[in-house]
């Protein structure tokens, strides 16, 4: 009973020290002179970031300069502060409310970028909704349900939609694919349009200054193309919040157990059935512990305070066991990597066992055997007295 709370203390602390930054609010007010990465329920940054920024919450807010990239995820993103270089994004609500030196890509559920900001590079969208009425210096590319361009776009436009409406100015060459598309009163096409509707051929009204408008039957996509790019669209948000997501949960168990986990690492492949067994014990045992725990009235706080810390194992599982293997494989190989080496190594392995999972029946059998050999290891390891971790 000592050492499985022991165990649990150590899941739970990975666990509670990411939840200690989202459970409450976070003001930074500090300039910060190097890379700063943060995650917590509503994050605002009233300070200067002289590296990248990166950040995963609830409701975030950009209010101050960024000098590098600006790297975010979460439910509701406001950017106001200047972000000097590139912007990649993903969330629900995003709206972009500042100049950006460089490229943004966004993937979200509602997009805003209004009419304040000033983008200098180009902007990659997927997303559900989009409003731009802003301006952007270099191309756009879009993926969406609806867009609308209120805005200017000084190069070209390439725009895939259900709906797309255009009253603002593009001063290249446009691509417009939807299955309906207005032209506003206030639009203009500076360059030749190729486009697709379902309506057909189009009025666009006084918006040609000298140029051409053609439909074009090649952009069209039937349904199970477009389909499969909605799928596709969907997909690529959801993976771009999972590896921000992942990136920083990473940093945090490897900032905390890090050196433990190091020390343990060079017994992975020693004895792998026995790991393999004790991670079983585990993920299979814990829960019915839990459920007897729930039929004696006095166990209930017991179990809902387990089965929390067993739920959040789980979650990060798979982080936690990729952790392992990039310090097994440091160790085996004599290499000495650095902080953000081991992340992204970890992040790449991480990502790999959560693909497996997307294989049929074979892909979630194998990723279950990697995992319980991860937390078999650490089970073992805390079951020897003299092996016992020692926190400071």
């Amino acid at each position: 009973m000592k050492t499985l709370l022991l165990f649990s203390t150590l899941l739970i602390s990975i666990t509670a020290y990411g939840q200690q930054a989202k459970n409450r609010d976070i003001n930074i007010t500090e300039h910060q002179k190097d890379d700063f990465y943060m995650a917590g329920e509503n994050i605002d940054v009233n300070a200067i970031i002289d590296g990248d920024l990166v950040l995963a919450g609830s409701k975030i807010t950009v209010k101050d300069t960024v000098q590098q990239d600006l790297i975010i995820a979460g439910g509701e993103i406001m950017v106001i502060g200047f972000i000097k270089d590139d912007i990649r994004a993903a969330g629900g609500k995003l709206t972009i409310d500042a100049e950006v030196g460089d490229d943004i890509i966004i993937a979200g559920g509602e997009v805003l970028i209004t009419e304040n900001a000033i983008i200098h590079g180009n902007l990659i969208n997927f997303s559900g909704d989009i409003e731009m009425n802003g301006q952007i210096l270099g191309n756009i590319k879009s993926h969406s349900g609806e867009i609308k361009i209120n805005g200017t776009v000084e190069k070209e436009a390439e725009i895939n939609a259900e709906k797309i409406y255009i009253d603002g100015i593009i001063n290249g060459t446009s691509k417009l694919a939807a299955e309906s598309i207005t032209i506003g009163k206030n639009a203009i096409f500076n360059n030749n349009v190729n486009y697709w509707s379902e309506e057909g051929s189009l009025d666009f009204k006084n918006s040609l200054d000298g140029v051409n408008a053609s439909f074009d039957e090649s952009l069209k996509g039937d349904q199970k193309d477009f389909t499969m790019k909605s799928f596709g669209i969907a997909a690529l948000g959801f993976w771009i919040f999972y590896l921000l997501s992942a990136f920083l949960v990473i940093l945090i168990i490897n900032w905390a157990f890090g050196n433990y986990l190091h020390t343990i690492s060079a017994n992975l492949d020693t004895n792998i059935l026995r790991n393999l067994g004790y991670g079983a014990i585990y993920i299979f045992g814990i829960p019915l512990v839990i459920l007897f725990l729930f039929l004696i009235i006095i166990g209930i706080p017991i179990a809902m305070f387990l089965g929390g810390f067993y739920l959040f194992s789980l979650l990060f599982g798979h982080l936690v066991t990729a952790l392992l293997c990039t310090y097994f494989f440091e160790t085996k190989g004599s290499k000495n990597w650095g902080m953000w080496t081991k992340a992204f190594i970890t992040l790449g392995i991480a990502a790999a066992i959560r693909l497996m999972t997307f294989i049929p029946f074979l892909g979630p059998l194998l990723a279950f055997i990697v995992i319980a050999i991860g937390y078999g290891l650490i089970v073992y390891t805390l079951f020897q007295k003299k092996k016992a971790p020692k926190f400071e």
